[in-house]
């Protein structure tokens, strides 16, 4: 009988890591964020609402799983049915709340814990790889220079540059100017703000030299490996070719024991025909 794991393969361990991360990071956006359209919001629950659907399903996959009985799963992991809920999305349809009150956002903030908990048991894998190339690092560089440089620029010029009216402005110039394309459509007209845009484009620079080394990194640990693996079936092989050789050894040595036993059967054989010739020619 085919014994399943408990942990995705590591495809699916990428790409559940990246959709939880995501998932945090809007939700977290959705609790610092001073003003967001609605439609931005309701985006946001739609898509909190779709990783909460592909999470319930990981997590009736692991109950089935699991050695354990369903009620000693439910016991020790009680914390992932808090990222099973799609809170924006029962908050909207049955509550008819746009904007998240302080109660919601500290349901969100327990929520984002758990996805941390549930990360770290599904992307078993992925966390291993992280902690060789040290990734988490870039990430963590990128949240808070996004996060910092967001909230500034948009208080340094909402209410001074018209084409800063939301939160959401803000976020779409630092993430356009982090990651270089720069459309032109938001242009920073005050001094804070400009030196907002100047630390995206520098942390651009250090996130690409990030990125390439992490790149690098992976291509030597897969030559390694592949390295490795050629050394130790060359290994094998080797041992394989010396052990038959010790065999075949070890038979010409019979073989040569053999022949001198022969020898020796011939020399006693031609002794005792002289013998018995000595014996005739004296009677």
């Amino acid at each position: 009988m085919k014994v399943l794991s408990n942990r995705p393969g590591v495809l699916w361990q990428t790409i559940l890591v990246f959709l939880i991360i995501m998932d945090g990071i809007l939700l977290f956006l959705t609790v610092i964020s001073p003003n967001l359209k609605a439609v931005t919001l309701q985006n946001m629950g739609l898509f909190d609402l779709i990783v909460s659907i592909i999470l319930l399903i990981v997590f009736i996959w692991r109950i089935k799983a699991t050695e354990t009985s369903p009620k000693e799963y439910f016991k020790a992991n009680w914390s992932d049915i808090i990222v099973l809920i799609p809170i924006y999305f029962i908050t909207f349809q049955f509550f008819g709340i746009v904007y998240p009150t302080p109660i919601i956002k500290i349901i969100i903030i327990i929520k984002i814990i758990a996805l941390y908990w549930f990360v770290r048991k599904v992307g078993e894998e992925v966390i291993k790889y992280q902690e060789k190339t040290r990734l988490v690092y870039a990430i963590a560089f990128f949240l808070v220079v996004f996060f910092f440089c967001s909230y500034v620029f948009y208080y340094a010029e909402h209410g001074v540059n018209p084409q800063v009216a939301t939160f959401d402005d803000s976020i779409w110039f630092i993430l356009q100017t982090i990651t270089t394309v720069g459309y032109g459509d938001i242009i920073p007209v005050t001094g804070l703000g400009r030196l907002m845009g100047v630390m995206s484009m520098f942390s651009a620079l250090i996130l690409t030299s990030i990125v390439t080394s992490v790149a690098t990194f992976s291509l030597i640990e897969k030559f390694r490996k592949g390295t490795e693996a050629l050394a130790e079936k060359t290994s094998t092989k080797v041992k394989s070719i010396d052990k038959k050789l010790d065999n075949i050894n070890s038979r010409l040595d019979k073989m040569d024991r053999i022949n001198e036993i022969n020898k020796n059967i011939d020399d006693m054989k031609s002794e005792i025909k002289d013998l018995k010739e000595l014996i005739k020619n004296k009677k």
